[in-house]
């Protein structure tokens, strides 16, 4: 008897130790299946901008990538219940393209700023100021997913949703550095 139950604890704990095991995988592959990820794959740029094309938020992007484009790089999460959803792409150009981008800019922005991150210029004057973007598309800043000071974010629209207060919004705008030659097109949703 004093054996029996030996072998029998021996099996349950193998088959505690098997359910749990496969448990942590089946509830991990579920997880990846059913949680969106970041999505960098530049390829895909031109789907992701007709998926965002009834938003009105992304009239700014190109229709698609110009060809003379370098150092292109690609951040778009489609939100996850409360999580914010962005597109952002970043591309180097020639001089003479940023300087036409950015003198656009100036003529059609309601609102423009020297770097920083989506509240950093809104909660230095939340009266007068707007939120800008999150800067997805970094490389190494020193203030990760904050615009340095080259930029000058131009903010082509910013709306509230939801209430009356930036807890949840909507914006999306130009972000240009004349002096690396890239320009940053976002739209975010939080």
């Amino acid at each position: 008897m004093r054996r029996f139950t030996l072998i029998l604890i021996g099996v349950l704990a193998i088959v505690s130790m098997a359910l749990v095991g496969g448990g942590y995988f089946a509830l991990r592959a579920l997880s990846n299946s059913m949680f969106p990820s970041r999505t960098t794959d530049v390829t895909l740029y031109t789907n992701i901008l007709s998926q965002w094309q009834h938003s009105g938020l992304v009239n700014q992007f190109p229709p698609t990538i110009p060809t003379h484009a370098s150092n292109v790089r690609l951040s778009f999460f489609p939100g996850y219940l409360q999580g914010g959803a962005h597109f952002q792409v970043r591309m180097t150009l020639p001089a003479s393209d940023i300087a036409g981008i950015a003198s656009q800019m100036k003529q059609s922005t309601s609102h423009q700023y020297q770097g920083g991150s989506r509240y950093h210029h809104y909660n230095k004057d939340p009266t007068n100021n707007l939120p800008t973007a999150t800067f997805h598309t970094f490389d190494n800043p020193p203030q990760p997913y904050a615009f340095p000071d080259h930029y000058t974010l131009d903010v082509l629209h910013a709306q509230k949703r939801g209430g009356g207060s930036w807890n949840h919004g909507e914006t999306s705008g130009v972000a240009v550095s004349e002096l690396t030659n890239e320009v940053i097109y976002w739209a975010e949703l939080w």
